[in-house]
């Protein structure tokens, strides 16, 4: 997901890889000790009840239930990037947790969860694809890449906004984004059909599961997206959790309160696009990970000021949904 070496991630989280092998696997292990649960603590074996994971970067997040993943994807201002996050409780054979391409926790469950990735990633194909050719001006066409997270819809994603601390009153812009996803999408001399689909319920009082250190709450089963404080060089972030089977059944997004935004039809001055982020997050939730910020694509992981670009698809983004929906 990103072109940080696995050994400059390891160094940066603070994690003991060889932690993830030496420990065995314990049957019935009890609950990890304590309220915050470090990545060392998991490496036992222990299950997590309850509590917070606390990774050594200073993100905090809640506990899944048992045969959850959750998945944390932020976008970055600039060249500050977090990296993102996968923590699976897999019941009896503990957490295992996922910086980038760097695992850590239980051995038994980090072995359970990798393959459970392969098996839901290496299944999904390029279909929809109806007609090539015409010319356009985006700068992302050039590259096919895409990301797939494991997490995926059987549903349309019903989703509520809370206007609570908007920095821009127009969340018309964060449904433009969720709509650049769905239906019939033409970019970059291709016309594919996504059978992605959202629907919006309206305001909400609740507030998203998202932390203001870069992390996810606790689920309640309701997709919620609204405004908040975020780590300084996070412009946005967005939580997913999904069952097992990477069968996604909440999603929630958080914008930052501390930068300026921008959501009219065009972007000036030192603005974020909300509708360009938006995109981004949506890919996200939709089931996208993040490709090389060097693609261009809607998905990369970092943006900049007026980034309108990010608004429509490139040829990477288009293969991505259209290989899972």
């Amino acid at each position: 997901m990103r072109t940080s070496s696995k050994a400059a991630a390891a160094v940066a989280l603070g994690f003991v890889l060889t932690a993830v092998f030496a420990a065995p696997g314990i049957a019935g292990a009890p609950n990890c000790r304590g309220d915050s649960i470090s990545v060392h603590d998991l490496a036992s074996g222990c299950h997590g009840g309850s509590g917070v994971i606390a990774l050594d970067d200073g993100r905090t997040f809640a506990v899944p239930a048992a045969g959850v993943t959750l998945t944390a994807a932020p976008v970055a201002e600039g060249d500050t990037d977090p990296g993102d996050v996968v923590i699976a409780n897999r019941g009896a054979a503990g957490i295992a947790v996922q910086v980038d391409e760097v695992w850590a926790g239980s051995p038994t469950a980090v072995r359970q969860e990798r393959a459970a990735q392969q098996r839901r990633t290496l299944g999904a194909t390029i279909r929809g694809t109806v007609s090539h050719g015409g010319a356009t001006t985006s700068a992302s066409c050039g590259s096919k890449a895409y990301v797939l997270t494991g997490a995926h819809w059987e549903s349309p994603v019903r989703w509520r906004y809370n206007p609570s601390g908007a920095k821009v009153s127009n969340v018309a812009a964060i449904q433009r984004g969720a709509e650049a996803w769905t239906g019939t999408i033409t970019a970059c001399g291709q016309t594919v059909r996504s059978t992605a689909a959202q629907e919006y319920l309206g305001t909400a009082t609740q507030k998203p599961a998202v932390t203001a250190d870069g992390g996810c709450g606790t689920s309640n089963r309701t997709s919620v997206i609204g405004w908040g404080k975020l780590p300084s060089k996070t412009l946005a972030l967005t939580c997913i959790w999904s069952f097992t089977d990477g069968v996604a059944f909440e999603t929630d997004q958080r914008y930052s309160t501390s930068h300026r935004w921008g959501s009219t039809s065009t972007c000036s001055g030192n603005r974020f696009d909300l509708r360009g982020i938006a995109t981004h997050e949506w890919g996200h939730s939709y089931g996208l990970g993040h490709t090389a910020q060097k693609s261009g694509l809607v998905m990369k992981p970092s943006s900049t000021v007026c980034d309108t670009a990010q608004r429509t698809l490139g040829l990477g983004d288009v293969r991505g949904i259209a290989a899972l929906y």
